[in-house]
């Protein structure tokens, strides 16, 4: 959905819209895996667009230990600012002060929302996806994922120089 500023100008838009797994590239393995939904209204503030709502979606990652596909909800509120992108267009350099830090930029006569929103789910992933907080993850030397059962493996015999660390294991 594109937010013209001309259409802007004349009346708020207000947000209802639901856009369907597989409409975005997240990166590789991270999925979404329902509707994406977006509530709220866009509006000219000055001379930028200003986007405030909440999004809605269920999306799943790789565990961080096992691999096994973990899925976990975002929901979260937002409030954006996008300024045209002339506003900066300088050539000499200049000191970003911490409230530009704040504000995004659009080219030409407004903002795909689709851009706004994928940024925003990015934003909201974990750093990792964990599947559970005693995952026990996966076997070093058969890669068997130990939270099905023990493997057998025996533990590899660690270097004797790092033994004086073995104190500090918990």
């Amino acid at each position: 959905m594109f937010l013209d500023i001309h259409e802007l100008q004349k009346h708020p838009i207000i947000l209802d819209i639901k856009f369907p797994s597989g409409k975005f590239d997240y990166g590789e393995g991270i999925s979404q895996t329902g509707d994406l939904a977006v509530k709220g209204i866009a509006e000219l503030h000055v001379d930028a667009i200003r986007l405030r709502g909440s999004l809605k979606v269920e999306m799943a990652a790789p565990c961080a230990r096992c691999l096994e596909l973990t899925p976990f909800p975002i929901d979260q509120a937002f409030d954006l600012f996008y300024s045209p992108i002339s506003t900066i267009a300088r050539e000499e350099e200049v000191e970003i002060q911490t409230p530009d830090l704040e504000v995004g930029f659009y080219h030409g006569d407004g903002l795909q929302l689709e851009d706004a929103m994928r940024e925003q789910v990015l934003l909201s992933l974990p750093m990792k996806s964990i599947c559970r907080i005693d995952c026990a993850g996966l076997c070093p030397q058969c890669g068997q994922n130990r939270n099905a059962g023990d493997c057998g493996c025996h533990p590899m015999k660690v270097d004797q120089r790092w033994s004086p660390l073995e104190k500090f294991r918990s």
